[in-house]
């Protein structure tokens, strides 16, 4: 190899170099973990290693665990409502926010705060606002039950009661996430050329239709990657429901990785290769709803010249 050849390699050397140590190493050794019996506390070495091995049998363990299968369909349920609203709603508040409106450069400023809000204030302003006695939510449906002449209504206790404790999770998450979805969906249209709107309003569409044949087709890559981004951060929740209920009441919020949180730090003693399993398994989901949203794209995402 000449000297022209190798200095590119050596540029990235420094880049390689921390990906293995700090990535790809760590990924393998989970890896082999995964196949053992390992508590995080125990030295590690070969002969520990082959002492604790199980092969499969922690992924087997998970066929049976009564709270993995839980947490899987808390995650298949957050991961269904709350992806939908909130691509949905971005992109109409994307669509309000792209009008040369009085003050929109401060809209837009203060839709995105919540996103780069800390995690724990986002979920502690929700832990209030969700108050089932003192919380803004229960209060205005108090209000609005006593106008229809239900003033005995009692509202839900959202983060106390197992069936309103994930939808008030999803109605966090959603609000936190609104503003980077927003944001990405707003430079989508901003891309898009007024020459496509002019042409077709000389032609007699109207806003619908303009909406319908021009501004979807144009930002079919943006959804695309609205949605793919949303979906992976969907199965990686983890900070709000850590802050707002700690997976329960009664295992109703506790999600995927929460639950492998719990399994390689929360027990004692740690159980590393179960949650080195978990941990993978959760990868091959996640590789598997990519490829398969990656491979559909083709059929519904326009393509650049």
């Amino acid at each position: 190899m000449r000297t022209y050849q190798r200095l590119p390699w050596l540029f990235l050397l420094p880049s390689l170099a921390g990906f293995l140590a700090f990535n790809l190493g760590p990924i393998l050794i989970s890896l082999v973990l995964s196949l053992t019996r390992w508590d995080g506390l125990s030295p590690l070495g070969p002969d520990s290693v082959r002492q604790s091995w199980v092969g499969l049998g922690n992924y087997l363990a998970l066929l049976e665990d009564p709270v993995f299968r839980r947490a899987f369909a808390n995650t298949l349920f957050y991961v269904a409502v709350a992806v939908p609203l909130e691509i949905v709603l971005a992109l109409l508040l994307a669509l309000g926010l792209n009008k040369p409106l009085l003050g929109v450069r401060l809209l837009r400023t203060l839709y995105l705060l919540p996103t780069v809000t800390s995690v724990v204030a986002v979920g502690l302003l929700w832990r209030w606002v969700l108050n089932p006695t003192v919380g803004p939510i229960n209060l205005f449906l108090q209000g609005v039950a006593g106008f229809l002449g239900q003033p005995d209504w009692t509202p839900p206790g959202w983060l106390s009661d197992p069936d309103w404790a994930l939808p008030g999770v999803i109605l966090a998450s959603v609000w936190a996430g609104l503003g980077f979805r927003m944001l990405i969906f707003l430079a989508g249209l901003q891309n898009i050329s007024r020459d496509y709107y002019e042409a077709a309003a000389l032609d007699g569409a109207g806003s619908w239709k303009q909406f319908w044949y021009i501004t979807l087709p144009m930002l079919s890559p943006t959804v695309f990657l609205n949605t793919l981004l949303a979906l992976i951060g969907g199965f990686q929740v983890f900070g709000l429901v850590y802050v707002m209920t700690g997976g329960g009441p009664l295992d109703s919020t506790n999600v995927l990785l929460f639950y492998l949180y719990q399994k390689a730090f929360g027990l004692f003693p740690f159980q590393m290769g179960y949650a080195s399993a978990l941990a993978w398994v959760l990868f091959l989901i996640l590789f598997a709803l990519t490829l398969v949203q990656w491979q559909l794209r083709k059929s519904w995402v326009l393509e650049e010249a």
